[in-house]
């Protein structure tokens, strides 16, 4: 956080100065209202006609600085929630696969979605009305300091006292937002569990089997909530009736010394408007700062990311890759049991087996998105966990069994941030025969596909997945199941070109 506020540090003071200006409306509106007020203790009719037009101009002042304010305000909370966003996709892309995996995507849904939204709603709010309300106590202090120096240092102690409420209260309600936010989440994903099966729900008459845990959470959550309402709501009656007591008090006293002659009536108009301001201000302002609290808390579980263990030595193969002794395990599952392999550079080794063998485990384990094996695994005698991620990546291609496609045209899917090169992209269309399809297209390789490529069959899809990797030319090729969409004729067009290719091809297939 504070290095997101060092970054804008000059939007984040024009923000302070515009909560300040806010903070002088109340002001301004107490003066216009004093000064209205002694209109009826003076007899000249020249200072009755000044002290009209003071009002008249004083009193619309606050419109003009509210205008003010929030043109200040705008360009930091804009600039903010770009950087929150941009922090909290960062993140995710640092997440290692098996890490990523360990989660739903509705929870990061959730994280972008509406933590985010969370965020955006009481981070700013509590610092303005934390600014507006100190503010306002700040000013006011300064003028019934002037006016009675004892009501001054009254309202300040009084405002120690609340502060120190507020304080006792915090711990308690910030854990309730923290399990409120993790309470929505998990409703969340319940409510998209049972949106992506609602077919199989109905068509096998199991809607009784989902309703149980789906009203336990909606009540759980209900809980939360209540919970989280009575902390604060106890909280503002505790802080109201303090309030109201010291308000009253002083009220009386401010009168006391009015009756006196130790103040004018103007004076005392002036100690009332201020007292209600200044007190409820600081009650404001107090539970505000609990607010801030909980919107950080939001702040730093959206953009923390923890430091992932990862090698810092350079992915290259001249040699073989050594697997030895390899385990892994899927809780009590024990896929992979001590397998030890040699793959020499420029083989093409086929993993044959039928389903639920660990084939796909075994890629995914020479291509590091799982890192929880035991065994050892070798690149020319270093150790896989001690190479560096990206440079692997930039080293090897992966085709998996899930062929995702970006919005966007065929051969954007295909070069992705590869620099155009229409040879080459000429090449791996014929040679994944997609160029006989494409053909066919009135804008060709520029045909638009839609989210995920719903409006192109699985095998096309397979097949543009494979053209991607072709497309990188990495040197070494993880592919899983490159036949499966795939009818006899295409899947031996393809099965040639891979094993023509001049790279390390590692592949697994049940067929």
């Amino acid at each position: 956080m504070k290095q997101l506020l060092y970054k804008n540090k000059k939007g984040f003071i024009l923000y302070l100065i515009g909560a300040l200006i806010s903070a002088l409306t109340g002001v301004m509106s107490s003066l216009a209202l004093s000064i209205g007020f002694s209109i009826f203790a003076v007899e000249s009719q020249q200072d009755v006609i000044i002290r009209i037009i003071l009002t008249v101009v004083i009193g619309l002042s606050p419109v003009l600085l509210q205008v003010l304010s929030r043109l200040m305000r705008i360009g930091f909370m804009r600039d903010v929630l770009i950087d929150v966003r941009k922090l909290a996709y960062q993140k995710m892309m640092k997440i290692p696969i098996e890490k990523f995996r360990q989660k739903k995507s509705d929870d990061y849904l959730a994280s972008l979605v509406n933590d985010i939204n969370v965020f955006e709603k009481d981070f700013f709010l509590s610092i303005l009305n934390i600014v507006f309300s100190y503010g306002s106590f700040v000013i006011g202090f300064i003028i019934l300091f002037f006016i009675s120096p004892i009501i001054a240092v009254a309202v300040l102690i009084s405002s120690i006292i609340i502060l120190i409420i507020t304080k006792l209260y915090e711990k308690p309600i910030r854990n309730n937002v923290k399990r409120k936010q993790e309470g929505n989440r998990e409703y969340n994903e319940q409510v998209s569990n049972i949106l992506g099966g609602l077919e199989v729900i109905k068509l096998y008459q199991v809607e009784d089997k989902f309703r149980g845990p789906f009203y336990k959470i909606v009540k759980r959550l209900e809980m939360i909530k209540n919970r989280t309402n009575l902390l604060q709501e106890s909280q503002y009656t505790i802080l109201e009736w303090f309030a109201n007591t010291v308000q009253i008090a002083l009220f009386i006293f401010a009168a006391f010394l009015h009756m006196e002659g130790r103040i004018s009536l103007t004076s005392m108009i002036l100690v009332y408007n201020f007292l209600g301001n200044m007190i409820w201000a600081n009650v404001n302002g107090a539970s505000m700062l609990n607010r801030l609290n909980g919107s950080i808390d939001i702040f730093n579980r959206i953009t923390s990311t923890p430091k992932w263990e990862s090698g810092n030595e350079q992915y290259q193969l001249d040699d073989s890759i050594q697997i030895e002794s390899l385990n892994f395990y899927y809780g009590d599952n024990h896929v992979l049991r001590d397998l030890s392999l040699n793959i020499e550079k420029g083989s093409k080794v086929l993993i044959y087996g039928p389903s639920g063998t660990g084939k796909t485990t075994l890629l995914n384990c020479l291509s590091q998105n799982l890192t929880s094996y035991t065994g050892s695994i070798y690149v020319d005698q270093k150790e896989l966990s001690t190479i560096d991620f990206e440079s692997l990546l930039k080293h090897s291609g992966y085709v998996r069994q899930n062929h995702f496609m970006f919005e966007g045209s065929i051969q954007d899917n295909i070069i992705l941030s590869e620099p155009l090169n229409k040879d080459r992209l000429y090449k791996v269309l014929e040679a994944t025969a997609l160029q006989e399809w494409i053909d066919t297209l009135e804008e060709g390789v520029n045909h638009q596909l839609t989210a995920n490529g719903n409006n192109i069959s699985g095998g096309q899809r397979q097949r543009i997945s494979i053209a991607r990797e072709l497309y990188k030319d990495s040197e070494v090729l993880f592919v899983d199941e490159p036949s499966a969409s795939l009818d006899d004729e295409t899947a031996r067009t393809l099965y040639d070109t891979l094993l023509s290719l001049d790279k390390t091809l590692i592949m697994v297939s049940h067929r």
